[in-house]
């Protein structure tokens, strides 16, 4: 990945025309530890990635080697107030922008504590959530193939439930004892640029949802 990555930051800041030091200068880092990145001798964390990312207007998983498409996904506050947005496939364009560009944040964050095993709870809770999601649309059709799941049992979604509790808990107590971070909507907007928006716009969302479901201010 060092090397994958190397080749690309590079390949972009010769396409932008800047030098090594000026590109540097403009992310905040040294111009040996760039160089250092552009070898592939240093892996960079992934909060530089979302600073690479954001720097030259790409998508992490471009940057990563991930996607041939280099088109960021970052939103700006222009997309919340787009029109077009009352539009099924804008609409749904929207939200995976949404959930991407907040991962980024929340797997930010983590690595800045930088703890094994909170880390590795909050990834299974994400997963499971993910996986009872896209399980649910795979099986819309019912006469779709199962054998793409190793968990066939019928109470799947049961199970994805109870487990999302007890990784629930583990989050919770892998909590314990962490000094944690000061944070507030100035300094996640400071630390993450045009990413906490979608962020804070998610946060708007999920909150509308818990209220209308359950009816609490």
């Amino acid at each position: 990945m060092k090397k994958q990555l190397g080749r690309t930051i590079t390949a972009l800041r010769k396409k932008r025309g800047l030098s090594q030091k000026d590109a540097a200068a403009e992310l905040g880092i040294s111009q040996a530890l760039l160089s250092h990145y552009e070898k592939g001798i240093r892996e960079c964390g992934l909060e530089f990635i979302v600073r690479l990312a954001d720097y030259y207007e790409v998508s992490t998983d471009y940057l990563l080697g991930r996607s041939s498409e280099a088109a960021s996904e970052t939103l700006t506050e222009d997309d919340y107030s787009d029109a077009e947005i009352a539009r099924s496939n804008t609409q749904c364009l929207l939200n995976r922008r949404l959930a991407v560009n907040s991962a980024a944040v929340i797997y930010s964050l983590l690595s800045k504590i930088n703890n094994k095993k909170l880390t590795k709870h909050v990834s299974d809770y994400l997963f499971v959530a993910e996986y009872n999601m896209f399980r649910k649309i795979y099986s819309i059709k019912e006469n779709n193939p199962a054998d793409i799941f190793r968990v066939t049992s019928p109470f799947s979604d049961n199970y994805c439930a109870a487990t999302l509790s007890v990784t629930d808990a583990r989050i919770k107590e892998a909590s314990q004892n962490l000094e944690g971070m000061s944070l507030s909507v100035d300094s996640l907007s400071q630390d993450y640029g045009e990413s906490f928006p979608a962020l804070n716009e998610l946060i708007k969302n999920a909150e509308k949802t818990i209220i209308q479901n359950h009816r609490i201010s």
